[in-house]
């Protein structure tokens, strides 16, 4: 799929125009209004996590869109002018790949809805779909700040985009929600990390308060997380496994997960993405971090380094939430020694800013940070989901 030529991609904009930009209905063929067996709910809520891991034709770049927005890319080459118009900030309403942005992480939020409208669903059941919700809010925040929120209960009608803060609320009562609802993770079984736990939703939780300005609340969920001793800095940053709260798994039947492939050498006749000189200036000679960057093939490779943290055979599980995260936040919010800490253990000593930006690299994070920073550009809304919707740009 992802060695589609641009002539393609461009042919897929003839029919776009023609479909719902905002698609109300969940593709599931289980009857959500029905009551239905805690198997059959499960079963819907493994699609909604599939469409958190695919939710396009091309789903690698709906997770890589909010970082080629910002400066940890080194562009190896372009091959879709789409890909250029988001690393440049000049993407406009018309572009195809902007109308997957945004219709398509509806369609998770969708089938969450299923489950929450489902009248047998546990509570545990519920909150697993409204973490789906919270994190497909977020992709939608990270690329357009303010969108239409939207619940269960919604009824198709046109809607008004929220503020950035409504949104940003929204996420965060989804996500208490499912942290007081969803069973603890099960530490002695790293399946476990593959579905939401609670402590996922606590790992996000921090990160979204960090986002609304509260610092404070953000630096209590890192320390319950850090204390409970559920995870662990690794010595090495490549055996990550004690470190990872939350992930979804890849899948190399399903190819549903070529970043890593697209973040390699391997792909430098297609969109291919190296690693910002300003990266890898961030690395001292000691630090553990170096086992992340192909540094030594920089001289087969045109000088450009490229990141190793994922698998480079279209199965990259997506990472969500790791605890080293939960240190920066922590030491964010006044605890300074959960940054020593992480030093200790990478053998670093960069500013807590640097720190967060070498160790979440290629994590997704990257251009929320630059929007606290004061970055303004926005994704603009699709012109097709505002043909669609006449509420959408007022």
């Amino acid at each position: 799929m992802k060695k589609l030529s641009i002539l393609l991609l461009s042919f897929g904009l003839l029919f776009t125009s023609c479909e719902k930009e905002l698609d109300i209905k969940s593709e599931v063929a289980l009857d959500g209004n029905s009551s239905l067996s805690s198997s059959d709910i499960d079963k819907i809520l493994t699609g909604t996590y599939k469409k958190v891991m695919e939710p396009s034709n091309y789903p690698y770049f709906n997770v890589m869109a909010s970082e080629i927005m910002g400066d940890n890319y080194k562009p190896f080459k372009f091959q879709f002018i789409q890909i250029q118009y988001l690393s440049e900030h000049t993407t406009p309403p018309d572009d195809i790949m902007l109308s997957y942005f945004y219709k398509d992480f509806y369609a998770a939020i969708m089938r969450a809805h299923t489950v929450l409208k489902v009248p047998t669903a546990s509570n545990s059941q519920k909150g697993k779909a409204r973490y789906v919700r919270a994190l497909s809010y977020l992709r939608l925040y990270d690329l357009f700040e303010g969108v239409p929120v939207v619940d269960e209960n919604y009824d198709g009608s046109p809607v008004k985009a929220n503020t950035p803060k409504e949104v940003l609320n929204f996420i965060i009562e989804d996500l208490k929600y499912a942290k007081a609802n969803i069973e603890p993770i099960n530490v002695g079984n790293q399946d476990s990390k593959l579905t939401p736990t609670k402590e996922a939703a606590s790992a996000l939780l921090a990160r979204v308060y960090r986002m609304n300005g509260d610092l404070a609340s953000a630096g209590v969920e890192a320390e319950e997380l850090i204390k409970s001793g559920k995870f662990a800095i690794s010595d090495n940053p490549k055996n990550n496994d004690n470190e990872v709260i939350m992930k979804f798994a890849g899948n190399l039947a399903e190819a549903n997960g070529s970043w890593g492939w697209i973040m390699s050498y391997d792909a430098r006749t297609w969109n291919c993405f190296g690693v910002s000189d300003q990266i890898i200036a961030l690395l001292g000679q000691d630090d553990t971090r170096r086992v992340l960057f192909d540094i030594d093939e920089a001289p087969q490779t045109g000088n450009f380094i490229f990141s190793n943290k994922y698998s480079r055979a279209d199965d990259s599980d997506l990472l969500i939430s790791r605890i080293p995260e939960m240190y920066l936040i922590s030491a964010e919010a006044g605890n300074s020694a959960r940054l020593t800490e992480l030093q200790s253990k990478r053998k670093s000593s960069l500013s807590l800013d640097d720190e967060r930006r070498l160790e979440l690299s290629f994590e997704w994070v990257r251009w929320s940070d630059l929007k606290l920073k004061g970055e303004p550009y926005k994704l603009p809304f699709p012109q097709g989901a505002m043909d669609a919707n006449d509420l959408l740009g007022k």
